[in-house]
């Protein structure tokens, strides 16, 4: 195994190894530590971040997200992550997915939480980081992820998992 390049985050390795089909390859990986994403749901209301990218060197609507630091609980770095970027204190957060993010390069793992009605907290967002906080009633935020102007594939698995959650509990309490 080479590393080819260590960044502040992202380090990238070049290895050869055997394949199940007895066929050997080279490859390349991009090792990324865990992140977490959280949707906060104020009363009717999802609370989405305007967060400047600059890899795509664009705006982007996302719900709070950032790296897991080392030796550091996916939970708790959801709450984190939730009052830095957001201001908003997460008093229960629900697991709604968690998994690989692109397995073909990859070594990136999501942890995705709910936060149901969080406090109200002072941000403490890096120098860095340029976000805007919105608070989006959920039928507009429907709308915005059908209508593919939510570009952020973690915003869009929290929304789709929380209108098939509230779906299925409706559902469940109608029969």
């Amino acid at each position: 195994m080479t590393r080819v390049y260590e960044g502040r985050r992202v380090k990238v390795e070049v290895f050869s190894l055997l394949l199940p089909n007895g066929r050997g390859m080279k490859a390349e990986r991009v090792l990324f530590p865990p992140v977490v994403s959280v949707l906060p749901v104020v009363g009717g209301s999802v609370v989405l971040l305007r967060q400047f990218r600059p890899t795509l060197g664009v705006y982007h609507l996302e719900i709070p997200s950032g790296v897991v630091e080392e030796g550091e609980a996916p939970e708790a770095a959801a709450a984190r992550e939730l009052e830095e970027e957001a201001g908003l204190k997460a008093t229960r957060l629900e697991l709604l997915f968690e998994g690989v993010v692109s397995p073909g390069y990859s070594t990136e793992y999501s942890y995705i939480f709910l936060a149901e009605d969080p406090e109200r907290a002072r941000p403490r967002q890096e120098e860095y980081e340029v976000i805007e906080t919105l608070e989006i009633p959920l039928s507009e935020a429907l709308e915005l992820l059908r209508s593919g102007r939510i570009r952020d594939m973690r915003t869009a698995l929290a929304l789709s998992l929380y209108f098939m959650k509230k779906n299925s509990d409706s559902l469940s309490r109608r029969l």
